[in-house]
C-alpha cells in the first residue's frame, strides 16, 4: 500500500497516554505487519520506556522480524512490566516452504533468536504457523513439530525447566487479490490429519498448542472466496438461526451447509476446487492496482521457490505506481519508499521530417 503512513512518535505516545486513561487497561500492543521496519521503531521504543516505565505497564511488540535487532528492541523494554512470552512467527518451518511463501528464514537464524530471547530473561517463546500452504506435505508440518522442540531445548539448555513454546498453528486460506488465489483450501480430512500429527508430537511439559477448528477454517473460505451467491446462502444460514459466528458456542456449522443444500450450491466448488490461471474470478472486476500478471508471476515464483526480496529495494513493476501516477506527483517520493523506476532501453525522440 502506498504511499508508506507512518505516525510520528509523540502522536503514538499521545494515543498509549490517552488510551491508558480512559480504559484503565495495562497493557499496549505496537501492531504492525512488520513494526521493526517501521522507520522510528528504536526512538518509539526508547520514548514508551521512558514515559511509562514508573506505570509498570505491558508493551507488547507481536509483529517482530526473527532477527537480532528484534531482540535488541525487547531488551529496552525491560524497565517495563514483562510480557507473557516472546513472539516470533516462522509460517513454514521447512526451508522448502518458506521459498514457497516467500518468507525465507536460515532454520539456524530461528535458533541463534531463540537462543538469544531465552538469554535474555524470556521463559516462553511463542511460534505463530499456518498449515495447508500451496504444496505442503506431512514432512513440513513434522518440521514444525522440529523446530519447536529444537527451540525448546534451546531454552532449557539457557533457563531450565522453566522453558517453554507455544505454538499457534492456524490454517492457510487463499484470499482474493493474492498469488495464491488460484489455489484451493485444504480438504476437511488433510486439515484433522495435520493437526493430529501436532497434537500427538506436541504434547508434554513445555508445549502448548493452539490450532482452529476446520469447520471454522472451511467457513471462512466461502465467505471469503465466494461469488455473488453465496449472498443467497449467508440469508438462508440467517434465516436458520445462524449468528454470532465468531463465537464458539453459537457456530452450529451444519446450519451452514443446509444452507448450501437449500440454495443448491456445492461448498467444495468454493473452498476446495483450483482455479484456472485463466479463470474468470468473482473478484476480478474489482481493481487493486496491482496486475493480474503481476500476482501470477508470483504464484508461479512460489512454484519453483523464487525468492523475491521487499520491493522497497527494487521496483518489481506490480502496476501500483501507474495507476497512482497524478497522486504519486503530488506526494514526496520518500512517503513512497519506491525506488525510482528505470527503463531497460531509454526511449528514443522522435524526429518530424
Amino acid at each position: 500500500t502506498r504511499p508508506v503512513r507512518e505516525r510520528p512518535v509523540e502522536e503514538i505516545l499521545q494515543a498509549i497516554e490517552a488510551a491508558l486513561e480512559a480504559t484503565g487497561y495495562e497493557e499496549v500492543g505496537l501492531l504492525s505487519l512488520a513494526s521493526s521496519d517501521y522507520t522510528h521503531i528504536r526512538e518509539l521504543v526508547e520514548a514508551v520506556a521512558s514515559r511509562f516505565g514508573d506505570q509498570k505497564i505491558t508493551v507488547s511488540l507481536p509483529s517482530l522480524r526473527i532477527e537480532s535487532f528484534s531482540v535488541e528492541l525487547m531488551k529496552e523494554l525491560k524497565s517495563l512490566k514483562p510480557s507473557g512470552g516472546f513472539t516470533l512467527a516462522p509460517e513454514a518451518a521447512s526451508e522448502r516452504m518458506r521459498r514457497v511463501i516467500n518468507k525465507y528464514i536460515p532454520h539456524e537464524q530461528i535458533l541463534e533468536t531463540a537462543r538469544a530471547i531465552f538469554s535474555q530473561g524470556w521463559t516462553t517463546i511463542k511460534l505463530y504457523f499456518m498449515i495447508g500452504h500451496p504444496e505442503e506435505t506431512l514432512d513440513d508440518v513434522q518440521a514444525i513439530m522440529d523446530l519447536c522442540h529444537a527451540v525448546l531445548r534451546e531454552g532449557r539448555r539457557i533457563c531450565g525447566g522453566r522453558a517453554k513454546v507455544h505454538a499457534g498453528v492456524s490454517t492457510f486460506i487463499p484470499k482474493p487479490h493474492t498469488p495464491f488465489q488460484w489455489v484451493s483450501v485444504d480438504t476437511m480430512e488433510q486439515i484433522q490429519a495435520k493437526q493430529t500429527l501436532l497434537r500427538q508430537g506436541l504434547r508434554g511439559q513445555g508445549f502448548k498448542l493452539n490450532w482452529v477448528d476446520p469447520k471454522v477454517t472451511l467457513h471462512e473460505a466461502w465467505l471469503s472466496r465466494g461469488d455473488r451467491r453465496i449472498g443467497q446462502v449467508i440469508l438462508r444460514a440467517w434465516q436458520l438461526g445462524a449468528k454470532f459466528d465468531a463465537w464458539q458456542e453459537h457456530f452450529l456449522f451444519e446450519r451452514w451447509i443446509q444452507a448450501f443444500e437449500e440454495c443448491q450450491l456445492d461448498p467444495a466448488f468454493y473452498s476446495y476446487r483450483k482455479r484456472d490461471l485463466d479463470e474468470v474470478l468473482p473478484w476480478s472486476h474489482i481493481s487493486i492496482a496491482v496486475r493480474p500478471s503481476y500476482l501470477k508471476k508470483e504464484y508461479q515464483n512460489s512454484l519453483s521457490g523464487t525468492l523475491r526480496d521487499d520491493c522497497r529495494g527494487q521496483c518489481y513493476a506490480c502496476g501500483i505506481l501507474p495507476t497512482f501516477n497524478d497522486i504519486r506527483a503530488k506526494t514526496p517520493a520518500e512517503a513512497w519508499k519506491c525506488p525510482p523506476v528505470r527503463r531497460k532501453t531509454p526511449i528514443k525522440e522522435k524526429v518530424t521530417v
